[in-house]
């Protein structure tokens, strides 16, 4: 049996994360506030008394959910738009492109901005806004390589042979772009969780009393002298995450 992808394997553990933590992530307990780890809190508690694993677990099944519909919007958009694209041709291809171009030339946190001021923020519509602003410039790079691979030899010959439309997509053009594709998006999905996370610090959390990373960041960072555990963290924890994706998907 085949071993599970470990981009895979790493947005499950993020997931895991909303589904058991040690303790309420949001119980306050003001007599064992700014505690060291212990058996009880492994990473100690924040000003609250409030168990930090258990508050990064809960961030990290919020920022998987980001993660994840960036990936989907992205992906199933920016391949299918760059792929027709490049086997529409003619004026289709250019309306395709330069809608894609219009995309690309909005700021990402200016659209997710935007959709915060609009619907509120939440892992759900932040994913969705910033899955919406991935979808231009994965157009742009998936037309490239399906041109590219259209001028492979292979593909001219399936053509000279009267293969099918249907046989040369399946067969032939997306075994040889996939990859590609999907390492791209993987590579994404760093920049996804650091957008989000950048929302959360700026107070744009549907509510800022939910654990996110980035709001862990904002509301810790008056204890960065005095208990500096409670900022390195949602550091820590928010750059693992970013390193991790980005190793697994450039192998």
């Amino acid at each position: 049996m085949k071993r599970m992808p470990l981009p895979l394997l790493l947005l499950a553990l993020l997931f895991a994360g909303g589904l058991w933590q040690p303790h309420d992530p949001d119980a306050v307990d003001i007599v064992s506030r700014h505690i060291g780890p212990t058996f009880t809190h492994p990473l100690g508690t924040d000003h609250l008394g409030r168990d930090l694993l258990s508050r990064l677990l809960a961030g990290g099944f919020r920022t998987g959910i980001v993660i994840l519909a960036v990936g989907v919007i992205g992906l199933v958009g920016g391949s299918l738009l760059g792929t027709l694209a490049a086997l529409l041709g003619g004026w289709r291809e250019v309306a395709i492109l330069k809608a894609s171009q219009m995309f690309i030339m909005v700021p990402t946190l200016i659209v997710a901005l935007t959709a915060a001021a609009v619907f509120g923020l939440s892992p759900l519509s932040a994913g969705v806004a910033l899955g919406l602003a991935a979808i231009g410039p994965l157009t742009v790079f998936t037309h490239a390589l399906t041109r590219r691979v259209l001028s492979q030899p292979f593909m001219l010959g399936a053509e000279a042979l009267g293969v099918r439309s249907s046989g040369k997509l399946f067969r032939h053009l997306l075994p040889n772009t996939l990859p590609s594709i999907l390492t791209y998006v993987g590579n994404q999905s760093g920049s996804a969780a650091i957008a989000y996370a950048s929302l959360a610090f700026i107070g744009l959390g549907a509510d800022p009393s939910l654990p996110d990373w980035g709001g862990m960041l904002f509301e810790y960072r008056m204890f960065v002298f005095d208990d500096p555990m409670l900022v390195l963290w949602p550091t820590l924890a928010l750059a693992g995450t970013v390193f991790l994706f980005n190793r697994a998907c450039d192998r």
